[in-house]
């Protein structure tokens, strides 16, 4: 078992986690307009050529470009989008062209309608480069050509591409279905709200997956086994609490005992106590019981494994706070403090900071890992910071944007 590992490392991990483990389900047919989200189970090449022939990308006047030397040039007709006649221009002669429409042959180039002047049928223009405002035949793709592979993920532009090349459905992989469980006696009892399953099940769900909640489980070693071994029946399972150092911290155990752990604790404030280990030949994440480590793991870690090597888009801003880290002697140099921030104005205001909704940290105070960690409404905010030093006010700082 890895223990206290940098955050570079989990990722390494997770990547070989989700080589091994992710693609481990069955595949179906959807209807294209269904594939959003969904992933590839093989590569998807193009039939035939696109645009099937040149094609006007304004409108305007189609001619050869050596001719565009020699004005006026006589216009003979004129073609619009749809057509699939097979006009050929002689030298010294144009056609009027819509956007979309195929080029006649002989011609290679467009001048565009406003750079255009016509008396009678004589037309009057600027001197062109061949291939000036036309898409090339098969600059697309190309017939045969690979144009979306196996295992990526359908975006709405792909669904476009789809629909493009004619397909009305596609193979997927089916969606990974999830097993969460909470633990913890404070849960079970109700003396405390559950926030960490539902918030996994939401992220699962953005995610792409299908999660099924179990339930929760008190601190209870065998009920914790049994839990584990339920959960190994569908291809992942998360779990939240009791993998920290707490008296009736069991969860750790239990993985040992009906599987392996692979690694315990990385090096993420908050965060910092998340596990990760192996039961039934399914892959088991384990998140810290305080909401916000439990938020950063999953952001974090966990993440990764659904979605690969997937980032967030970034800002830049300018820090609305002095940041001070602790030094503790048990914090090891590498680690990676995460800053919730609300973006204002070019500004990232930190949050558990004066001047955001909520004050965690006193004015000139260290920051507070454990508050933090332990008020999810810390993490209600526009993205994040990945801080490993003390941070002065007015630096521009990395925004990691949650939305989106």
């Amino acid at each position: 078992m890895l223990k206290l590992i940098s955050l570079g490392e989990l990722r390494g991990i997770m990547r070989e986690l989700r080589e091994e483990f992710y693609f481990r389900r069955g595949l179906e047919k959807v209807p294209i307009g269904e594939a959003l989200g969904r992933e590839l189970t093989e590569d998807v090449r193009a039939m035939e050529a696109s645009p099937r022939r040149h094609t006007a990308s304004f409108d305007g006047y189609a001619l050869r470009a050596e001719d565009s030397r020699s004005y006026p040039l006589r216009v003979t007709g004129r073609i619009y989008a749809g057509e699939t006649g097979e006009a050929v221009l002689r030298k010294g002669e144009a056609a009027a062209i819509a956007t979309g429409a195929y080029l006649p042959g002989g011609t290679d180039t467009v001048l565009r309608l406003e750079d255009a002047r016509l008396e009678g049928e004589l037309l009057y223009g600027l001197p062109l480069e061949p291939w000036t405002k036309v898409v090339m035949a098969g600059s697309n793709y190309k017939g045969g050509e690979v144009v979306l592979r196996n295992g990526e993920r359908v975006r709405p532009q792909e669904v476009g591409i789809l629909a493009g090349l004619g397909l009305e459905e596609v193979t997927v992989y089916k969606r990974p279905r999830v097993a969460v469980f909470s633990t913890g006696d404070e849960i079970c009892r109700g003396v405390l709200r559950d926030t960490n399953g539902p918030m996994a099940m939401a992220f699962l769900r953005e995610w792409g997956c299908d999660p099924v909640f179990l339930g929760s489980v008190p601190d209870d070693l065998e009920g914790l086994k049994a839990k584990l071994l339920e959960g190994a029946r569908y291809d992942a399972v998360v779990t939240s609490g009791g993998v920290s150092v707490g008296e009736k911290d069991y969860l750790l155990k239990a993985l040992g005992e009906v599987g392996r752990v692979i690694l315990h604790k990385v090096k993420t404030r908050p965060g910092k106590p998340l596990a990760v280990g192996i039961v039934g030949d399914k892959p088991v994440f384990s998140l810290p019981g305080k909401p916000t480590g439990a938020f950063v793991a999953l952001e974090l870690g966990v993440r990764s494994y659904f979605l690969g090597d997937l980032g967030r888009p970034i800002a830049r801003a300018k820090l609305g706070g002095e940041i001070r880290l602790s030094t503790k002697d048990t914090d090891a140099p590498d680690t990676v403090n995460i800053l919730f921030v609300l973006r204002r104005d070019g500004t990232a205001i930190p949050m558990g900071y004066e001047g955001s909704p909520i004050v965690l940290v006193p004015r000139g105070g260290l920051y507070n890992v454990s508050s933090i960690a332990s008020s999810l409404r810390a993490a209600v905010a526009d993205g994040y910071v990945v801080a490993q030093r003390d941070l002065k006010k007015g630096e521009e700082v990395e925004v990691n944007l949650l939305q989106g």
